[in-house]
């Protein structure tokens, strides 16, 4: 069986930190990688518009620099910028942990460990030792809240932290910045795609985790360094493509149907209004035959990877370039 990490990870690549919010209390260790990333971009436009994708993740490395010069142009020129969801206030997340404590339980009392399997109850009890996690916090939980607790806490015990995330700083600077901010999704809409997934899919995506959890740092390791790479053939194959062999309720639940929405949405924006918009969701999003990209594309507007140059995954800061138009440069179409 292929390593379901990578299904771990596009939950969190694909927008939901939701837990990590609530397990972040401490400032994590410091990581020792590479300091700079180029992440995957695109530009959507029609005669008055242009809108600009970037792909995020949304657990990152502190130290991580990921404003190109590139994204900081296409940031200075936005009139409106779109996220997935508005997580990081406080009431935010006091109603996130609500949420979780009302909904994230089993009913009467049933633990984790009776519903699974002895082998599978016994890895469950060594991850979260493991996790530092006790497993009587852990045992109550449904099981797509313990697969969501059990993810974060690993990538956060990597070193990265829920705050340095693509999404926290950048709506952190545009509402310092007094920008004009929507968001696609509300936190009740972001933590109800878990909460109704049928009790067998919920359980097989603990199970799965927990059958092959002795190889998830280095498929972890590999979907960050595509991320950090621009590399959206390798998100789209290793990512998108275990949610859709493994997972396939979860997979058109979080990504295809969330898609179709946000495309809609844009696609209304592009063709009754104008100006300059940035747009920063999970990179999950924008990789693929179903991603949002393809979908505005199949409606007939001028979608491009920008920066994206022979011999090199991605290279959104083109040398030379001067002014959005030109910084945007284009090689090709997706």
């Amino acid at each position: 069986m292929r390593s379901p990490i990578r299904i771990i990870a596009a939950a969190v690549a694909s927008g939901f930190l939701l837990a990590g919010q609530a397990l972040a209390q401490t400032p994590p260790p410091p990581v020792d990688s590479a300091n700079t990333a180029t992440p995957a971009m695109w530009r959507v436009a029609d005669a008055d518009s242009e809108f600009i994708l970037i792909g995020t993740f949304h657990i990152l490395p502190p130290a991580l620099q990921w404003r190109t010069d590139a994204f900081n142009a296409a940031f200075e020129k936005a009139d409106r910028l779109y996220f997935e969801v508005d997580a990081d206030t406080p009431d935010a997340r006091t109603k996130t942990v609500g949420i979780m404590m009302t909904e994230g339980f089993n009913p009467n009392g049933g633990k984790l460990t009776s519903m699974l399997d002895p082998q599978d109850a016994a890895k469950l009890r060594e991850v979260s030792a493991e996790l530092g996690l006790p497993i009587a916090g852990i045992d109550p939980m449904r099981p797509w809240q313990a697969f969501l607790t059990l993810t974060v806490q690993f990538i956060i015990k990597q070193g990265f932290d829920p705050g340095a995330g693509v999404d926290s700083v950048l709506i952190a600077d545009a509402k310092a910045r007094k920008k004009d901010i929507h968001y696609f999704e509300t936190l009740e809409q972001q933590l109800g795609f878990f909460t109704g997934l049928s009790p067998e899919t919920e359980k097989s995506l603990l199970v799965i985790t927990l059958r092959d959890w002795d190889n998830q740092k280095a498929s972890f390791d590999n979907l960050f360094n595509a991320w950090r790479t621009g590399d959206v053939g390798y998100i789209d194959k290793e990512m998108n493509g275990q949610m859709r062999e493994l997972a396939p309720e979860v997979y058109e639940t979080l990504i295809v149907e969330r898609n179709k929405a946000w495309a809609a949405e844009l696609a209304g924006e592009l063709r009754n209004g104008s100006g300059n918009v940035l747009i920063a969701v999970g990179a999950g999003h924008l990789v693929g035959d179903d991603s949002v990209p393809a979908l505005l594309k199949a409606q007939g507007f001028e979608v491009t990877r920008y920066g994206e140059t022979a011999g090199a995954a991605n290279d959104n800061a083109p040398a030379g370039a001067d002014g959005i138009g030109e910084i945007i440069k284009t090689v090709g179409e997706e």
